[in-house]
């Protein structure tokens, strides 16, 4: 199974559109396309990771509690 992160192109432009905005906003700073491209492959690179093993993490946690409640339904109809 492979974790690497790929966007399609239409998803980086929409990323890289955002990060212009935000860093422009919020700390005055004019990003270029091509800084805005190296930082998404940094974050892509070093914080994709830990956010899609937690999204994994959540995934398994709530297949975990369905799986639960299901088997403790059906239990409740053998007993009924």
């Amino acid at each position: 199974m492979s974790t690497e992160i790929n966007l399609t192109p239409a998803g980086r432009e929409k990323l890289r559109d955002q990060l212009t905005d935000y860093c422009a906003k919020q700390f005055d700073l004019e990003l270029e396309q091509f800084d805005a491209e190296f930082f998404i492959d940094f974050i892509i690179e070093k914080l994709g990771p830990a956010f899609y093993n937690a999204g994994i993490d959540e995934a398994i946690r709530t297949h975990f509690a369905w799986s639960e409640r299901i088997q403790e339904e059906m239990d409740l109809k053998k007993i009924l």
